[in-house]
């Protein structure tokens, strides 16, 4: 049963025990305070019905001093603002609750335990490849564009191609590269295309040395040295040549390795070829579309769903994260400069909370906000009734055992 049900009901036995003990009331002891005891319940029911009503409504139509939430709505919206905004929400009291909150610590359960990590990684992503994605391409690379061809016109080219030059003549390269071209020849000169060219060769200076001698061709003939038996005479004789050259035994590796290293001594200082070089970077920026191939580049390696950077992007943050959860100096800083910054935040705009809350209070009609009151509060209130009649009907007894024993007493 409600509350209000049981203080109507405290009320309504309390008045038809007044009403069924009146004609009994002066006919002995025990009527006489059951009756008393009714009339005081009655009496003090009644108030503080009237009392409880007052505060919501005009009870009976009476409007003096009653209906008093709706009469005195802005002063006690005032009060609520201003209580709650300067006492119950200062920056104070707000920063005193959150000072005693380890937040760097709520952080890292977070990260580790909730599934934070992951969350952090793909905002990061998200954001990341957002502001990426929606760059102008092609904005961007006409303001880079300059920097790059200046940087590029900066360099000198010509001297690294040089120096490039002059690393190949040192030994240990000019031996790589000389076994790399021997290896080279060998493959080339056995390759069917190279064994076709050396044959027609043979053949026509076979024809040119006999001429129209019979004898040069019949001595020939008689050795039986024909095209092909020649050719693999001379494939013989070069591939020997060759595999003596790779042993780097020979004279002749000496002298083709000498060779090879002055000739590229000597052409890394000739002067002509740094002018040469200066002059085709020149014509190569010159010809060269910079902006497109910047724009292109943004394009096809920056941009799109899963660039080449993501992967780095997501090591930085997965580092980041461990540096965090495993650094107490991290935490204790990241703890202190959030309070900072919640403190300086709510300093600086506390006078919206006021405003924040007078908005939500003005949402309620009259009778909502009665009607929203009435119901957080009604039971307390009803028990007030409740504890009005049980007490008016203890103190009625209690006021008709005193009269009673003085009227036996003094004999009034």
């Amino acid at each position: 049963m409600q509350k209000k049900n049981k203080a109507n009901l405290a009320l309504g036995i309390s008045a038809a025990g007044f009403v069924g003990t009146l004609a009994a009331g002066g006919s002995g002891f025990a009527a006489g305070l059951f009756h008393h005891g009714f009339l005081a319940a009655t009496i003090g029911g009644l108030a503080d019905w009237f009392a409880v009503t007052a505060l919501f409504r005009k009870p009976l139509g009476i409007s003096y001093r009653t209906d008093v939430l709706r009469r005195n709505r802005k002063r006690i919206m005032d009060a609520i603002v201003t209580f709650t905004s300067d006492d119950l929400l200062s920056t104070e009291n707000i920063m005193r609750v959150i000072r005693n909150q380890d937040t760097a610590g709520l952080l890292v359960d977070y990260l580790e335990h909730r599934g934070g990590r992951e969350g952090v990684v793909e905002v990061v992503d998200a954001v990341v490849l957002k502001i990426v994605n929606d760059l102008d391409s092609e904005s961007l690379a006409r303001e880079l564009a300059p920097a790059v061809r200046e940087g590029l016109q900066g360099l000198a080219l010509e001297n690294i191609l040089i120096e490039l030059v002059r690393m190949l003549g040192e030994e240990r390269h000019a031996k790589r590269i000389l076994h790399s071209a021997l290896s080279i020849s060998e493959q080339v000169l056995q390759s069917p295309a190279m064994q076709q060219v050396l044959l027609d060769n043979i053949k026509v200076l076979r024809k040119e040395y006999e001429g129209e001698s019979a004898g040069r061709a019949f001595i020939l003939s008689a050795l039986g040295l024909d095209d092909k038996e020649i050719l693999a005479i001379f494939n013989e004789k070069a591939k020997q040549g060759i595999k003596d050259l790779l042993s780097e035994q020979t004279e002749g590796y000496a002298r083709l390795k000498a060779g090879f290293e002055g000739m590229v001594l000597s052409f890394s200082n000739d002067a002509s070829l740094r002018s040469v070089l200066g002059e085709w970077k020149e014509r190569w920026l010159e010809q060269m579309d910079i902006e497109g191939l910047i724009a292109s580049w943004i394009e096809n390696a920056l941009k799109g769903e899963a660039p080449f950077w993501l992967p780095n992007l997501n090591a930085f943050v997965e580092q980041r994260i461990d540096g965090f959860v495993h650094s107490e100096n991290w935490q204790h800083r990241f703890d202190r400069m959030l309070k900072d910054l919640i403190e300086s935040e709510l300093t600086k705009h506390h006078e919206l909370i006021p405003g924040l809350i007078r908005e939500r209070l003005d949402e309620f009609s009259d009778d909502a906000l009665v009607t929203f009151v009435e119901d957080k509060v009604q039971d307390d209130l009803q028990m007030i009734r409740i504890n009005g009649s049980i007490v008016g009907s203890l103190v009625g007894m209690a006021l008709y055992v005193l009269v009673w024993a003085a009227e036996r007493m003094w004999g009034l």
